[in-house]
C-alpha cells in the first residue's frame, strides 16, 4: 500500500535521514550507515531539487516550515522563503543565484525555460549567467528577461512600490496597474509607485563583520518595541540589519513612546532610538523614516509626518556563501498550506 505524504513525513526513517542532512553529517556517518542507498538518494534529491538555499531564514516546503541558520538545504519546486534579520541565497545551476534580503518573502517555481520568482516583499539581488531565464513577479508588476544574456541587479517590492536596478543587462518591467512597459538598464533604473518616498540604497562602507559586537563610530542602534536591537544606522547613512548587535535596553519601549507611533498597517514594525523616540518603520525590505513632529499641536508639523525617505535594508557582512552544512535551527514545524512537489528521502 502506498504511504501518504503525511505519514512519510512523520515516519522515523524520514526523521532519521533528514536529521542527518540537518546536522551536516557525512554520508558515510555510522549514524546513517545502515541505510544503504543514502548516497544514491542524496544524488537523486539534488537532481530533483530546483536549487540549494543557504543563509538565515525559513523555508516552507513539503508541508514543513524549516528554520535555516547559516546552513544549506535543497529547495523544492514551489517553495516559499522568508527572512527577518538575515539573508538567504538560492544557488541555481550554472553559477546563477538570487539572494533575498532582510524582512523579505518570495516563492520560487521551475518553468520550462527557467524560474518564476514571486516577490511578496523585500529586495532580491540576482546574478544570472547565460542560460536559464528568470521572471520576477510582484503584486502589481512583472519583470521579464528579454534574453538569456548575463544580468546582475536587484528587484525591490514593497506593497505597491517596485524598483528595478541593473548593473549588467536589462529587464522588461511591466506596470500592471497602469498597463505600461518600461525597460530597466544600467543607466535607466525603473521605480513604480514610490509616490513621495525617496529611495536611497544602503551603502556597504560601514558594514561590519558578522559576529562583531562593536558598532562603527557614529552609528545609531534602533530597537523594536520589546527593547531589543534589530538594526543600526551608520553615520554616513543607510540601514544595516543586525539583530542583537548591541545589548537590549533594560526595559521595553514605554507606553508613552508607543502612543506617539502613528497607526501602521498590520505587519509594519515601528523602530525607536535608545531614548524611545519613534524613528520610522520596517516595511518589506525598506526602512522608512517617518519624521515625526515635535510634541505640540502645530498643524504644520503634523503635515510633515509622512515626509519620508525609504532606505533599502543592508545586512551584516555578507555573505551567505561559505556557510557550513550544519545550520538548520530548531525543529521542523508542520505547515497546513497547499502542498508542493515533495523532495524527501523516500519520494525523491
Amino acid at each position: 500500500m502506498k504511504k501518504s505524504p503525511h505519514k512519510i513525513l512523520k515516519s522515523p526513517v524520514y526523521k532519521l535521514i533528514v536529521g542527518g542532512v540537518i546536522a551536516g553529517l557525512p554520508l558515510t556517518s555510522p549514524t546513517i550507515g545502515p541505510l544503504s542507498g543514502t548516497r544514491v538518494w542524496a544524488q537523486t534529491t539534488a537532481s530533483k531539487s530546483i536549487g540549494i538555499v543557504q543563509g538565515t531564514g525559513t523555508i516552507t516546503q513539503n508541508y514543513l516550515d524549516i528554520p535555516l541558520s547559516g546552513g544549506k538545504f535543497p529547495l523544492a519546486n514551489g517553495a516559499k522563503i522568508t527572512t527577518e534579520g538575515g539573508v538567504i541565497r538560492v544557488n541555481f545551476s550554472g553559477k546563477n543565484w538570487i539572494q533575498l534580503g532582510p524582512y523579505g518573502s518570495i516563492s520560487i517555481s521551475k518553468t520550462t525555460n527557467g524560474y518564476l520568482v514571486k516577490v511578496d516583499g523585500g529586495e532580491v539581488k540576482f546574478h544570472l549567467n547565460q542560460g536559464d531565464l528568470v521572471t520576477f513577479e510582484g503584486p502589481s508588476s512583472r519583470m521579464v528577461a528579454t534574453d538569456a544574456t548575463f544580468k546582475e541587479g536587484s528587484v525591490l517590492v514593497a506593497s505597491d512600490l517596485t524598483s528595478v536596478s541593473m548593473k549588467k543587462g536589462e529587464f522588461k518591467v511591466e506596470d500592471l496597474t497602469n498597463k505600461k512597459e518600461l525597460l530597466a538598464t544600467s543607466y535607466n533604473p525603473v521605480v513604480l509607485g514610490a509616490n513621495s518616498l525617496e529611495l536611497i540604497p544602503t551603502s556597504s562602507d560601514e558594514v561590519i563583520a558578522e559576529g562583531s559586537s562593536n558598532l562603527p563610530s557614529g552609528s545609531v542602534p534602533l530597537y523594536g518595541a520589546d527593547g531589543h536591537c534589530v538594526e543600526y544606522m551608520p553615520k554616513k547613512g543607510g540601514f544595516i540589519s543586525s539583530p542583537g548587535i548591541v545589548p537590549p535596553l533594560s526595559h521595553p519601549i514605554s507606553q508613552v513612546s508607543l502612543s506617539k507611533v502613528p497607526k501602521l498597517p498590520t505587519g509594519y514594525k515601528p523602530l525607536f532610538d535608545k531614548h524611545g523616540k519613534y524613528m520610522g518603520y520596517v516595511k518589506d525590505g525598506l526602512f522608512v523614516y517617518d519624521d515625526p513632529p515635535d510634541d505640540n499641536n502645530d498643524e504644520n508639523n503634523k503635515r510633515k509626518r509622512r515626509r519620508a525617505a525609504a532606505i533599502i535594508l543592508g545586512t551584516l557582512a555578507a555573505g551567505v556563501v561559505g556557510f557550513t552544512a550544519a545550520g538548520v535551527s530548531g525543529a521542523f514545524t508542520s505547515h497546513p498550506g497547499p502542498p508542493v512537489p515533495v523532495v524527501t528521502p523516500t519520494l525523491p
